[in-house]
């Protein structure tokens, strides 16, 4: 006996373009079922799919909105204990909602934290926006300086070295951003009961377009390919409408 997923196709609009992406057909032997009920199996899939829905939120928070800075934030050890990260990220928002006070600004983010190579303390990397000029200087380090840096100067005075530039290309920055979400990362945030990523509230999010089922073989490979996924990023999605049953085709299983 066989289990089977057909192969279903999701389209979302992102803030100017679309992201297709087709459920790869899938059967499942005995066999095949038993072993995915192993505990390490079940262990490795929950991992995957902890990241997988991760790097899908945040590649949708920052396609989706407007940023104006790609941000490293780290800790000075004579000023704040590194490897607590859970206080971190406390103290963090609060000080981002003081900060809104002050400057009577929006400030909206999308953080991610990383793991020193020492194996404990942290820092972290994402997207930040409506941080007020009053509050940024060019970098103290003059070969970040030169390179267009800036330095967040209350941050800086509360937490540590911190340097945040200007973001030029929103896609490429949206892709470089969820590589930060692995294996090793998920492992070390599950250890201190923290989270992969952390934002801000009411940032947007895709809009579901249309669904369907993929009725023909595509005669192209798309751009990102996964285990279970497929998928590709398009200016729009007319020319996909003959491969697959638009609305209708989850019901529709003539």
């Amino acid at each position: 006996m066989q289990t089977q997923k057909k192969q279903v196709v999701q389209i979302k609009k992102f803030r100017d373009c679309y992201k297709i992406t087709v459920c790869k057909t899938l059967i499942y032997g005995k066999k095949d079922l038993k072993t995915m009920r192993q505990k390490g199996s079940v262990n490795s899939k929950k991992l995957n799919n902890n990241i997988s829905r991760a790097k899908k939120m945040v590649l949708e928070y920052s396609l989706c909105n407007d940023w104006d800075f790609f941000i490293t934030l780290t800790l000075d050890p004579e000023k704040y204990n590194r490897s607590d990260l859970k206080t971190f990220i406390k103290d963090l928002g609060q000080f981002i909602r003081d900060s809104r006070k002050k400057y009577q600004t929006d400030i909206k983010y999308l953080l991610i934290p990383e793991l020193h190579k020492d194996g404990q303390n942290w820092h972290m990397h994402g997207l930040i926006r409506g941080l007020s000029w009053n509050d940024i200087e060019p970098h103290p380090v003059k070969k970040l300086s030169d390179k267009g840096y800036f330095n967040w100067v209350s941050y800086a005075k509360r937490f540590g070295f911190c340097s945040i530039g200007a973001i030029k290309d929103p896609v490429k920055v949206s892709m470089y951003v969820t590589k930060y979400l692995s294996k090793d990362l998920d492992r070390s945030v599950t250890e201190v009961n923290s989270k992969l990523y952390y934002n801000s509230r009411g940032l947007k999010t895709a809009e579901v377009v249309s669904e369907g089922r993929l009725l023909n073989p595509l005669p192209f490979k798309m751009a990102f390919e996964g285990l279970f996924t497929k998928s590709q990023f398009a200016e729009s999605y007319d020319w996909f409408k003959a491969f697959y049953l638009e609305e209708r085709g989850l019901e529709d299983d003539s």
